[in-house]
């Protein structure tokens, strides 16, 4: 079997440019598209440059696989190893506004399957199945950058699931619980009962809910929209590493990966708004309150809604990970000089402020409303949850949450905002 020289990467129905298999990845605007088009695909792929290679359009486009353990089955499914090879068997639904066709292939009509939360549920557990036959027949579709298993979906008007198929849209993604980390358990449950409480809090994270048949996080894609004619629109966007020209495997910031200072000065950089700013502040307290301690740069990204220029996107993987005792007790991204997030202090947190160009009042003040509100709203969002939670150790994990960033929180409070 030949082995794929180009792929050729679309927006919608427009074709942007190629991609082609060299050593180092190379990758070419199509001269159409420049010439009616301003936008670039990433910052390091400057459109009034037509041809562009190396290490920033690698980690650009790599940014887009999924990670870890899902890229190795990946791997050894479709037999290929580089991002150019990844791409090609798996790029058509990517957490972005491209698809990724092989050379001289065009965009398809959307197309879908209905199936029903029972399938979900047999494709988790890996039982043939709707899906599993889909898949087969279709190609494996799993084109989600991240490290954990998970599906992408859509919802219809009446609540049911359905399956995209070939490269069609998803709108939806579905997050069962994390296999394979010893002593975590119940994630689901766990980043369902955290996605929900930042929802409350009011700074904008992505729309979340428990499926209990499918015992998942079903989360609603920020980059999917429904245009005029009812068709779904992919949004254009970057996180953190594609935009600072870093790989997913150097995502945290002990390896190398975006500090909280670089991260601050992308958002400047990209020209993200005063409002946006604030929550970028708001996301490291409430990450710190919760103990979300693998909050890395990754988990930042800036997308373009239609005529609302750069934006912040609404806030997604959020989880108390500091609940299981066999991950990490650093927090990823430095805070002042400290990364142990119960030795951080308010010197910590002026250090932090200054450093990043925030005056330290206006920054423990969010912080401390981040703080409050939290406490305010926890009771009623461990019952939303408790609703949907199986008796056993998911009602235990939403009994445990609330104990924990309760008590987090309040430890918090007394040595962050008590004079």
């Amino acid at each position: 079997m030949s082995v794929p020289k180009r792929l050729d990467v679309y927006k919608g129905a427009d074709l942007v440019g190629f991609l082609y298999n060299d050593h180092p990845i190379r990758f070419v605007y199509d001269e159409t598209w420049r010439t009616q088009h301003t936008e670039s695909v990433s910052p390091h792929i400057d459109i009034s440059h037509p041809e562009h290679s190396g290490q920033k359009v690698e980690a650009y486009f790599e940014n887009l696989l999924p990670e870890a353990g899902i890229r190795d089955l990946l791997k050894m499914k479709h037999q290929v190893t580089t991002t150019f090879g990844l791409l090609g068997a798996i790029g058509g639904d990517t957490a972005s506004d491209l698809t990724i066709l092989p050379e001289g292939a065009q965009p398809e009509p959307a197309e879908y399957k209905l199936i029903t939360w029972q399938d979900v549920a047999d494709e988790f557990q890996q039982q043939q199945g709707v899906i599993q036959t889909a898949h087969a027949k279709d190609g494996m579709r799993i084109s989600l950058a991240g490290a954990q298993r998970k599906l992408s979906i859509c919802i219809d008007l009446y609540g049911n699931p359905t399956l995209p198929l070939g490269h069609s849209p998803s709108t939806y993604i579905v997050k069962p619980d994390i296999k394979g980390l010893e002593g975590v358990w119940a994630s689901a449950i766990n980043e369902t009962f955290v996605m929900v409480l930042g929802s409350k809090l009011g700074m904008g994270v992505a729309e979340a809910f428990y499926q209990p048949i499918a015992k998942a996080c079903v989360i609603k894609r920020y980059d999917r929209v429904l245009d005029k004619s009812g068709q779904i629109t992919r949004l254009h966007q970057l996180d953190v590493c594609q935009i600072d020209g870093k790989a997913s495997t150097i995502k945290y910031e002990a390896d190398g990966g975006p500090t909280l200072l670089r991260c601050k000065e992308i958002l400047n950089e990209m020209g993200v708004v005063a409002a946006d700013k604030k929550r970028f502040i708001q996301w490291i307290f409430f990450n710190l309150f919760v103990g979300n301690n693998d909050s890395h740069a990754k988990n930042l990204s800036i997308y373009f809604p239609p005529k609302q220029g750069v934006k912040l996107t609404p806030f997604y993987d959020l989880l108390s990970t500091s609940l299981y005792p066999g991950l990490s007790r650093k927090f990823a991204l430095t805070i002042g000089e400290e990364s142990i997030a119960s030795k951080i202090t308010k010197i910590e947190i002026v250090n932090m402020s200054e450093m990043l160009g925030f005056k330290p009042k206006y920054v423990l003040k969010v912080a401390e409303k981040v703080a409050n509100d939290l406490l305010f709203m926890i009771d009623d969002v461990a019952n939303e949850i408790n609703q949907v939670a199986a008796v056993g150790t998911e009602k235990t994990m939403v009994e445990r949450l609330h104990q924990h960033i309760s008590s987090q929180t309040k430890s918090f409070q007394k040595h962050l905002f008590v004079d």
